[in-house]
């Protein structure tokens, strides 16, 4: 008879389930349509630094489960296992479980996010991309087709209205309650 080994949970999990922050690991068109979008800021003079591009599904059971042991107290042992990942949630005590918890959320850089990680998102297959984004002063951008947009209205991040309908243009789509989550475009807005 195997035994089936568990291992408690903690920032040490963040790094088995690793996921990408290179474009060429996002999918098809949305792939050139993220480099293109990204040329034409780079070219503007806007500051771009991408964070996030395919995560497996695994790393998203662990963000999503972290933040909501953290940000919604849900109780650890209530947490459903996945196939190939024999984390245990529950410690000695509960202040050790949310502990541990907290840690992994700091280590996944999900702390300031205000919304629970999805179990499944866009991330997973490779159309969805999060990004920091910043400038100083008026840019000029292009658009997908061609048009030179000149911004000159703040925020100068990726929360500006005028740089979001530029993104659009390319197939790039902010996502639809965007403060919650400030960083994530991807192909549908979600």
């Amino acid at each position: 008879m195997t035994t089936h080994v568990t291992k408690l949970s903690g920032a040490h999990w963040v790094r088995r389930f690793d996921s990408s922050s290179n474009t060429r690991d996002l999918s098809g068109m949305f792939r050139y349509a993220v480099e293109d979008f990204i040329a034409a800021m780079t070219a503007a003079g806007i500051k771009v630094s991408v964070s996030a591009t395919y995560r497996p599904l695994k790393r998203s059971y662990l963000m999503h489960w972290s933040w909501r042991i953290v940000n919604d107290g849900i109780d650890p042992s209530s947490i459903p296992s996945v196939p190939g990942v024999d984390i245990e949630w529950v410690h000695p005590t509960t202040a050790a479980s949310v502990n541990a918890a907290r840690e992994m959320v700091e280590a996944l850089s999900i702390r300031r996010l205000r919304t629970k990680p999805a179990l499944r998102s866009q991330h997973n297959a490779g159309l969805a991309v999060d990004m920091s984004i910043c400038w100083r002063g008026a840019v000029s951008i292009k658009d997908a087709t061609g048009a030179l947009v000149q911004i000159k209205t703040g925020p100068r991040t990726g929360m500006n209205k005028q740089l979001i309908e530029v993104g659009a243009t390319y197939g790039v789509k902010k996502y639809y309650d965007g403060i919650k989550d400030v960083p994530h475009w991807s192909n549908n807005g979600r």
